[in-house]
């Protein structure tokens, strides 16, 4: 399967009739199979050691004892595609050791999040089922329970450097700088990732890529500034965009989660 570039995983792929085939990405397993008038999808999320590679092989018949959903047709669409998706909510995830970032300076990290899959039929697109390639817990991202907002945890870490992230096929990463533009020197242990507002970018090599966060931490906390840029990191050329962000901020929608993070951050690290 996906002979002309295994690693295009995202790119739409033809079924025969009386075909079934199982694809892996990352922890996901996906069964299909194509019949008259009917396709049979199903899935399961394995516990076993991460896979950092797409595979994926036609199968003889489809696995006995793997139960199905049925899709019925009068004419069965011909073709199957999976679609990337970010996460519906922000992600928090925690630097490798506490980042203290002096005035005037700044530091950029490189953080990857798992996507969801949409399971779609083509030609017309009907969506089969979305499904999440890791399970992520619920966590409070805030000063206290009054201000923040519920998101995703993830046991990923913020990298410093892209070089150290390891090719994961099912998590997409995000470039986020944060720049201290305070008097104070700030602390960071935790960022929240705020993919929901993010495009999402498949690169010819097979890896997926965001949209760049910068935040801007000023000495009024109410200041701080959230810009999200279109501009790809190096070595980056020739990506295409695979998903539009779920949701779009209004003007300072974004701010006070992280304002509130790193006026909490500042003023610890200085007491």
């Amino acid at each position: 399967m996906f002979a002309e570039n295994q690693a295009l995983w995202w790119q739409p792929q033809t079924l025969l009739n009386e075909q079934s085939c199982k694809i892996l990405l990352g922890p996901l397993q996906i069964f299909l199979q194509r019949k008259a008038g009917e396709w049979r999808l199903a899935t399961e999320l394995l516990t076993q050691a991460e896979h950092q590679h797409v595979e994926s092989q036609l199968l003889a018949q489809w696995p006995q004892h793997r139960q199905a959903s049925r899709f019925v047709f009068e004419n069965e669409p011909l073709q199957f595609c999976l679609k990337p998706l970010l996460a519906d909510r922000p992600v928090v995830v925690k630097t490798h050791q506490p980042v203290y970032v002096p005035p005037g300076e700044q530091v950029t990290f490189y953080i990857s999040s798992p996507v969801s899959i949409r399971i779609e039929l083509q030609q017309p697109t009907l969506l089969l089922k979305e499904v999440q390639t890791l399970r992520l817990s619920d966590t409070w991202f805030g000063p206290n329970t009054q201000v923040g907002e519920l998101c995703y945890a993830d046991k990923t870490q913020a990298r410093q450097s892209k070089e150290e992230l390891p090719k994961r096929v099912h998590r997409a990463v995000t470039p986020v700088t944060v720049k201290n533009n305070s008097s104070q020197m700030m602390s960071i242990e935790k960022l929240s990732l705020p993919v929901p507002y993010l495009s999402l970018y498949g690169l010819v090599d097979g890896s997926l890529w965001t949209d760049q966060v910068i935040l801007d931490h000023q000495d009024d906390a109410e200041m701080s500034r959230l810009h999200i840029s279109k501009q790809m990191p190096a070595g980056a050329d020739g990506a295409e965009r695979l998903a539009k962000p779920r949701l779009y901020m209004e003007k300072h929608g974004l701010f006070r989660a992280f304002s509130d993070l790193f006026s909490h951050s500042a003023s610890r690290s200085g007491s």
